[in-house]
């Protein structure tokens, strides 16, 4: 495989480890949707099971039969409303699926046989039943209930606007605690930044998703809570060449060398999930160095400044560390004007194998 994904397991069982200390070893829910956000979700699960996590998140029941079928065997929610069919894969899986509505209460409490988390919406308005409706959700799932939950719209802002927010939400979920018995249930609604940064919505279970990869839930630097990076995007020198001054680069010529410049072509671009739009923006790390992006990223190349020495197949990362340099995530999403979240959910896995290590 010419461009290759780093998964550092060893990471990963560092930072549920560190989660679960900063939540004063509440139990653990990991977050592994999405193939773990492009890490891949099997050997990503098992490792998190094996550092301690209790149980798994997943959104489709299609993500946790892949989980089934690598032999993960931990408890599974599964975090959207889903229609009979799936609802009846998922009983015979043993997975705990959300009712989002007093719809979806009735429907899960027809199929029989299920675990049923109940979701309350406080305040992102995206999923969950409304606060007024609480009752009458609990009163149709009623012993299928297992557990109650939200989720919060800006708990990573907690110095900002977001904590009045998040403390409004706080407020709402309490309410519906108190006002109904939810003895025997499991309760939770923290994130990754309610795990690390809101003590008062850890309940009986976090929930951490991008942190366990590394990842900073407000895109600052990740080292700083403990955590330490799970993917490296790795490629190689594919061919060098000597660029005369106003040669062009790439389509479009959006890049025209200044002086003679060596560059290196790198078998990297949009289709492996290296996104277009870090187009002149980015850098990569060849020899131990930054090497700017020179043009447009294409479909399947991008083409980095070198050194005059830079031999075909010499290692380049787009992702990660090399000698005393390192790429970051929350680097590339702010160029790409994006998260980190969606730097590592982007790598390709049809394009980018991934290498556990």
């Amino acid at each position: 495989m010419r461009t290759w994904a780093e998964v550092d397991l060893s990471a990963l069982r560092h930072n549920v480890r560190t989660l679960r200390r900063r939540a004063a070893d509440t139990p653990l829910m990991a977050v592994v949707k999405a193939d773990a956000y492009g890490h891949g979700a099997p050997r990503i699960a098992r490792a998190a099971v094996e550092a301690g996590a209790d149980s798994l998140a997943v959104v489709t029941v299609e993500e946790g039969e892949e989980l089934r079928r690598a032999g993960v065997d931990a408890p599974v929610l599964v975090f959207t409303d889903l229609p009979p069919e799936e609802l009846r894969r998922a009983r015979a899986l043993g997975f705990t699926v959300t009712a989002h509505s007093t719809q979806s209460a009735r429907l899960i409490a027809s199929v029989g046989g299920l675990k049923a988390h109940l979701k309350v919406n406080t305040g992102m308005n995206r999923w969950g039943v409304e606060p007024e409706e609480v009752g009458e959700a609990v009163r149709l799932l009623g012993d299928s209930m297992t557990g109650v939950y939200t989720h919060f719209a800006c708990a990573d802002d907690p110095d900002g606007p977001g904590r009045r927010e998040t403390e409004a939400q706080i407020r709402t979920f309490e309410r519906v605690l108190a006002a109904r018995s939810f003895a025997g249930t499991l309760v939770h609604a923290a994130n990754s930044a309610g795990t690390l940064w809101w003590p008062a919505a850890r309940y009986g279970c976090v929930r951490p998703g991008v942190a366990l990869y590394g990842l900073h839930p407000a895109g600052g630097d990740p080292e700083g809570e403990g955590l330490r990076p799970v993917m490296a995007l790795k490629s190689y020198v594919a061919s060098v060449r000597r660029l005369a001054p106003g040669e062009g680069v790439s389509y479009g010529f959006t890049y025209r060398a200044a002086r003679e410049t060596a560059a290196a072509t790198v078998p990297v671009g949009y289709a492996e999930g290296y996104r277009r739009a870090l187009s002149g923006r980015s850098e990569a790390l060849i020899g131990g160095r930054r090497r700017p992006l020179l043009g447009r990223i294409t479909m399947d190349a991008s083409v980095f400044e070198c050194d005059a020495d830079t031999q075909v197949g010499d290692e380049v990362v787009l992702l990660g560390e090399q000698g005393p340099e390192r790429v970051t995530a929350e680097e590339l999403g702010r160029l790409a004007g994006t998260i980190n979240y969606e730097v590592t959910t982007g790598v390709n896995p049809r394009r980018v194998e991934r290498r556990y290590v």
